[in-house]
């Protein structure tokens, strides 16, 4: 995919050569040219990464918000595995009650049977004395002591009969209760089980739609870091190019000035650097030198192709010496960047710059100590400082060989 992105840029890396000339103001016209290919080409390079960069913004947002509700998720389903480990308990304590409870309910049922037999034994009795009522007993009394004697007796039937009756009703009605209770509490539970089990299909269904989400972004993101990889790297060949050209330039305007009877062949000439002793481009102290080191963020041994100068957010920024804004804007993890060439294959480059920091344009000559950007701490850093690189010939070298 990042092919088609890069086709444009290639084709004008690929195409862009000295082109031979008739004489030295022919050549300065075409070199001219070349570097204004290049400029409009550089331009839309940072165009497509500024677009990658909002794509991949974007997509980082949904990633932490996706990662928001992966660990809101999280937090019910916590929430959801104490409430059924809840649950178990009570429904062991319950377990435990309706065991209790069925026994009660048999120790019942068997007092039930025992009075239901005394009963069955007084009826079996009465049935056996043949058709006599309480009142003919009473009437059968021999005297008046007999008749009290027999009074207390029949009172004493009827009230064993009465609470038996009585006894018997209210086992009924408890056990009746303890069925009830029983027949209650089971469906309750089955209840709390069924809604504890559904919610946490529910959690883990989302959270899993979740990561699936999670996974197509980062997919995402990382197919468009790789296109705006590709897009960085050609993006800093164009900037060797152009430095290449304007150096080219340089050398032309040389020779049409030696070949013309006139001091000035009427155009620019860039800066040679004269080999001087370089400003230091911050008011800072050294965080970081030159060389290999433990990366802060990614803490893996990488190579550190400049010096860190630290400064708080806002801080100004220096051209190290006389020359060129040769680029500005995002570059890779550098962030916002600032690019400056002094001539004979020497250029200075100024990284992290904050959003809305770089005060100079492309094509701007500038003198050393002048205000360029301020410190920032955009692009891979881990707070405001200002990463300080020196590139001779196209090879990266230590700053303080520059600046001491």
């Amino acid at each position: 995919m990042a092919k088609k992105f890069l086709v444009p840029l290639a084709a004008t890396i690929l195409f862009t050569g000295i082109t031979p000339v008739v004489g030295s103001a022919d050549q300065v016209s075409d070199v001219q040219k070349e570097i204004d290919r290049i400029k409009k080409e550089s331009q839309a390079a940072k165009g497509k990464i500024s677009s990658l960069n909002q794509q991949i913004h974007s997509i980082q947002a949904q990633q932490q918000s996706t990662q928001e509700d992966i660990m809101s998720i999280d937090l019910k389903m916590n929430e959801t595995q104490a409430k059924i480990e809840e649950l178990n308990k009570q429904i062991e304590t319950t377990t435990a009650d309706l065991k209790e409870a069925a026994k009660q309910l048999q120790e019942a049922i068997a007092r039930v049977q025992k009075r239901d037999k005394l009963l069955k034994t007084r009826v079996s009795a009465i049935y056996e004395a043949g058709d006599v009522s309480y009142i003919e007993v009473l009437l059968g009394s021999q005297d008046f002591s007999d008749f009290l004697e027999r009074l207390d007796a029949v009172k004493s039937i009827v009230d064993q009969d009465v609470t038996i009756l009585e006894d018997n009703k209210r086992d009924r009605d408890i056990i009746a209760e303890k069925k009830k209770q029983i027949e209650e509490q089971l469906k309750s539970l089955k209840a709390m089980q069924a809604e504890a089990q559904q919610l946490a299909a529910q959690l883990e269904a989302q959270k899993q739609e979740r990561e699936r989400i999670l996974k197509e972004l980062q997919a995402k993101e990382g197919e468009l870091l790789e296109i705006k990889d590709e897009q960085e790297k050609a993006s800093l060949e164009l900037v060797n190019q152009l430095q290449q050209k304007i150096e080219e330039q340089r050398r032309a305007e040389e020779e049409a000035r030696r070949a013309s009877s006139s001091s000035d062949a009427g155009s620019w000439s860039p800066p040679v650097h004269s080999g001087g002793q370089f400003v230091q481009p911050v008011n800072g102290p050294i965080t970081s030198p030159f060389g290999y080191r433990v990366h802060p963020i990614l803490h893996t041994r990488k190579f550190h192709d400049g010096t860190d100068f630290g400064a708080p957010q806002g801080t100004p920024i220096y051209a190290a010496a006389d020359g060129v804004v040769a680029s500005t804007g995002y570059m890779n993890g550098y962030g916002n960047t600032v690019v400056i060439y002094h001539g004979n294959g020497l250029s200075t480059l100024y990284a992290h710059i904050r959003h809305g920091g770089i005060v100079v344009s492309e094509g701007q000559s500038v003198r050393a100590g002048q205000k360029i950007a301020e410190v920032g701490s955009t692009g891979r850093s881990t707070g405001p400082h200002l990463h300080f690189t020196v590139i001779n010939n196209g090879r990266k070298v230590d700053p303080m060989s520059y600046l001491r």
